[in-house]
């Protein structure tokens, strides 16, 4: 998530999980109304501006569009926020991540390995 064209400004703004989800919460609404509203998704993980987000595959397209047109006001953090989708993929195996992040995304795979046996 960006904030501004200024990397001053982007550097000193966080922003946490809440901000996250009045931020995407927002967008489905601008973006689809009611119906918006209803989108299904919850966070794998997020660490201030980036943020990996599971959505059921039947709403993707929604999330997607919903995310690239959304532009917020200054009322979040103090500036316009917009957020852009770096990786989509139906297999968290295939997930591209830091070797900070494997930690938490092998729990995430193995969990989703357990609930595929269930």
């Amino acid at each position: 998530m960006r904030t501004s064209q200024d990397e001053k400004i982007d550097e000193e703004i966080r922003i946490d999980e809440m901000t996250w989800r009045r931020w995407l919460n927002y967008a489905f609404k601008r973006a689809h109304g009611l119906f918006g509203e209803g989108l299904e998704y919850y966070f794998i993980h997020q660490d201030d501006k980036v943020a990996y987000v599971k959505v059921n595959y039947q709403d993707k397209d929604l999330f997607s569009s919903a995310i690239t047109t959304y532009v917020s006001s200054d009322e979040l953090v103090g500036y316009p926020l917009i957020a852009s989708i770096v990786q989509e993929t139906s297999n968290l195996s295939n997930l591209a991540v830091s070797e900070h992040d494997k930690l938490w995304l092998q729990k995430e795979i193995e969990e989703q390995q357990n609930d595929n046996i269930h």
